[in-house]
């Protein structure tokens, strides 16, 4: 076991000095992906969802012309501010993104049964007010809506003679179509960052070795060629195995940045999403991992193991494009296939509903069962002789 934890430390000390490696490992996978991937998501579900508890301050211009309507405004958490006389002023500086304009006419109109005059005057180029603007006119009709209701009762009317068909909707399906996106989005980002993080150093672990004419005097050593590959595989999963966990806190926290709306109501991502996220992974950073030293192993060059491994890191998006694209069932034979089945569980997790662990750990067995074959693969090459051709 001594030349086991020589050779691990070894190999972790060699990919420590090479800064690539180490960009790939610590900043790409674990930062700058989720910030490429998440970041925008967060921005514009931010940006363009409105919160109708939260309070807002509205100017209006008129207000005392339309009471009943201000005292709505306030029943539904808006604050009235009178506005100034010359109240576009400040809408074309930036300092108000949006006036309310009760019309002189507007009494009248509305005491004679006509269309009751109201402008919104908003200034779209202002970080905001499209999103306040929504709100208000939200609000206004369903004051427009409910107006509408008394008219018709205060005629003897009931509105419901409007309204000959009363349609509604039932979905069954447990999965929408945004929710299938965010939900195979975290699998994706996972799979990704643990591919580029232990990239280099499966490449540089036999086929650069074999080039900088290392590899033969490693082969020659009293060690065991099992140790050997195991000790190598140790030291790639190492990395990879960080760049797992890491990408899990930045999307974590990135989540978690959402306002609460009803987008985040849809979703579960709580801190026991990214711990079970990460429990079903860790085959995959065994799967992923034998898989990379393999290719590594039976390439002749850097050059050709890089040419192949970057070929191989299309495999996370194989399940990523089936799912978006097919309808595939959820049964024992999908989630018995690595990384599809990790996609389908992540895409349940997401979506808030209960962990299936008998199907979680069908895919968990298989996953680490198809990792010790490439092991074993790998341990039948670093035997032969052609290795070092």
């Amino acid at each position: 076991m001594k030349a086991f934890w020589i050779i691990v430390l070894k190999e972790i000390r060699d990919n420590l000095r090479d800064r690539r490696s180490m960009f790939f490992t610590l900043m790409y996978g674990p930062l700058l992906l989720p910030a490429l991937m998440i970041g925008p998501l967060v921005f514009n579900v931010n940006k363009h969802t409105v919160n109708f508890e939260q309070p807002l301050s509205v100017t209006v211009a008129g207000s005392e012309r339309a009471p009943n309507l201000m005292r709505f405004l306030s029943q539904h958490n808006i604050d009235v501010v009178e506005a100034d006389e010359n109240f576009l002023s400040p809408l074309r500086e930036g300092r108000q993104k949006l006036v309310l304009e009760v019309r002189t006419s507007y009494g009248d109109a509305f005491r004679s049964g006509e269309p009751a005059p109201l402008v919104l005057h908003y200034n779209s180029s202002e970080d905001g007010a499209d999103r306040e603007r929504r709100r208000l006119r939200g609000v206004l009709d369903r004051y427009d809506e409910q107006m509408g209701r008394l008219r018709f009762l205060a005629r003897g009317m009931d509105p419901q003679v409007f309204q000959p068909l009363q349609i509604s909707e039932h979905d069954l399906s447990r999965e929408m179509g945004g929710e299938v996106m965010v939900g195979l989005m975290i699998p994706f980002l996972l799979l990704f960052s643990m591919m580029m993080g232990g990239f280099y150093l499966a490449v540089d672990s036999t086929a650069g070795e074999r080039e900088r004419l290392s590899l033969e005097p490693l082969l020659v050593l009293p060690v065991s060629r099992v140790h050997l590959v195991l000790g190598k595989f140790t030291a790639v999963l190492s990395f990879v195995l960080i760049s797992l966990l890491a990408p899990l806190l930045t999307a974590f926290f990135l989540f978690n940045l959402l306002d609460d709306s009803g987008f985040t109501s849809q979703y579960d991502f709580s801190a026991m999403t990214f711990v079970t996220a990460g429990v079903l992974h860790l085959p995959v950073a065994f799967f992923l991992t034998a898989f990379l030293v393999m290719i590594a192993a039976f390439a002749r060059s850097t050059k050709e193991a890089q040419t192949q491994l970057g070929l191989a890191m299309m495999v996370p998006m194989i399940p990523f494009f089936v799912l978006q694209f097919m309808d595939v069932p959820k049964d024992s034979l999908t989630t018995a296939t690595p990384l599809l089945g990790q996609y389908q569980l992540m895409g349940s997790i997401v979506q808030g509903q209960e962990l299936a662990w008998s199907q979680a750990g069908l895919s968990m067995v298989s996953t680490t069962l198809v990792a010790a074959l490439f092991l074993l693969l790998t341990i039948h090459r670093y035997r032969q002789e052609s290795l070092l051709q």
